[in-house]
């Protein structure tokens, strides 16, 4: 079974997006620092706007279609998941945790597990939730800070880390769905910040980095410089908007808007431009597109979402000539996104596709950054399955107090226990141990 694998042998990771416009799941296999793809599916989403759970009912429903669709893929069940959560209203706190040691005893895994679990447990506002801990370094007895402690001796140990804190009724709609689809949950963590800690190489990070995700419904931008996350933030516009533009503009319905687009569309003009790519008669009027009439609507909607970026960037102070822009999600995959990205944000700008089998899309970047992000934690705490009872967390709410999971009814109340859904959630700390390379300057401390 895959949950055999998962838990003891291959590093077998399923990870789950749930995106406004596609719900996607990608299982992989990590071994030797090098990752598999062994099945990615997707479904059309529905029930669900800009991070936001509308329809309960359709999500599962879509949710529950991806699972067959994977398993029959894989000929096996798939029952744990790395769960993404969106970047909406997403706090990010400083702290630091400290612990002592005992004499002559070198520091294990489970003084670094204690470490995150202090920083878990402390409060927050009871409509959050904590959902990552990104660790910036160790100390041990106040020394120069290094890469991870197992095994050394000191009297004290202590941990500097960024806490990424998610709206708890977000978090909550989300696993109540996925696992009303039969699922169970490993871990939950922030996608756009796994997968913008996975890009950049280190002369990116030493001058700065802005990962933007240009999705259906949002456009999240996440900035890091030396190594910490200074901050991440989805506005609410992206793909959908120009599908809305063309639509309105050529009075064609969003279905065929969408199709001009994925086929003809390019953000820029070139000779051929006056090509007719689309003729229909509705009410007794013809409908005449050209090339050259389309991607003028998708420039002008492209220029407005990347100028809002830079807009938002230059409100905290970025200097955007000084960064480094490293474009994912379905909507940078659109012919020459990165020529007016140029002109309005700075030179430096990529769009990242990855380079595995079965995953060649900018879509799937966020996947693959969860999937680095689980593993790496398990590499620092020797810990190989990430599994929590969800079940479990008292501050669950729910009108019923009841939800279904597969064929029975489970009471919350009845399934709350003196250990909180906090007490297990070490499994999202978000470790990258091989990113401290790029991060950590271990001889500038």
């Amino acid at each position: 079974m895959l949950v055999e694998w998962f838990q003891v042998k291959n590093n077998i990771y399923a990870c789950l997006e749930i995106g406004c416009a596609e719900v996607r799941i990608m299982v992989c296999n990590i071994r030797e620092e090098r990752l598999y793809v062994l099945s990615q599916q997707t479904v059309k989403a529905e029930g669900i706007e800009s991070g936001n759970v509308t329809n309960v009912n359709q999500m599962v429903q879509k949710l529950k279609i991806l699972k067959e669709n994977v398993e029959a893929d894989l000929k096996q069940p798939v029952q744990l998941v790395l769960l993404s959560i969106p970047t909406v209203d997403i706090n990010i706190e400083n702290v630091v945790a400290s612990m002592g040691l005992e004499p002559n005893q070198p520091i294990k895994s489970a003084n670094i597990k204690q470490l995150f679990r202090d920083i878990i447990n402390q409060p927050v506002n009871e409509e959050q939730v904590v959902v990552s801990v990104i660790p910036r370094s160790f100390r041990v007895d106040n020394q120069n800070a290094v890469q991870n402690p197992q095994g050394m001796l000191g009297k004290q140990l202590s941990l500097e880390a960024q806490k990424i804190i998610a709206p708890a009724m977000l978090v909550y709609n989300l696993i109540n769905i996925v696992e009303l689809a039969g699922f169970r949950i490993a871990d939950i963590t922030i996608g756009s910040v796994a997968e913008a800690l996975f890009l950049p190489n280190f002369h990116h990070l030493r001058r700065g980095v802005c990962h933007v995700n240009i999705g259906k419904g949002l456009t999240t931008i996440t900035v890091l410089h030396s190594g910490r996350v200074d901050s991440t933030k989805a506005l609410s516009l992206g793909g959908q908007d120009v599908t809305r533009d063309i639509s309105a503009a050529f009075s064609v319905d969003e279905e065929t808007a969408e199709m001009l687009k994925v086929n003809f569309g390019q953000v820029s003009l070139q000779e051929q431009s006056q090509e007719v790519i689309y003729v229909n008669e509705v009410d007794g009027e013809v409908i005449c597109i050209t090339r050259k009439m389309l991607n003028e609507v998708i420039i002008s909607r492209y220029e407005k979402i990347l100028r809002a970026i830079r807009q938002h960037l230059s409100e905290h102070a970025y200097k955007s000539d000084e960064i480094q822009y490293i474009l994912t999600g379905g909507s940078s995959e659109i012919k020459d996104v990165v020529k007016p990205a140029k002109e309005i944000l700075g030179q430096n700008v990529m769009v990242y596709r990855p380079s595995m089998l079965g995953v060649r899309h900018a879509k799937y970047v966020k996947l693959i950054g969860m999937a680095i992000f689980a593993h790496e934690i398990s590499l620092l705490i020797d810990q190989k399955s990430n599994i929590i009872d969800l079940s479990q967390y008292e501050e669950i709410q729910d009108d019923s107090k009841k939800f279904n999971s597969g064929n029975s009814e489970i009471d919350l109340e009845e399934q709350v226990q003196e250990k909180s859904f906090m007490d297990h959630k070490l499994e999202s700390s978000g470790v990258l141990v091989r990113l401290f390379d790029k991060i950590f300057e271990e001889k500038a401390k």
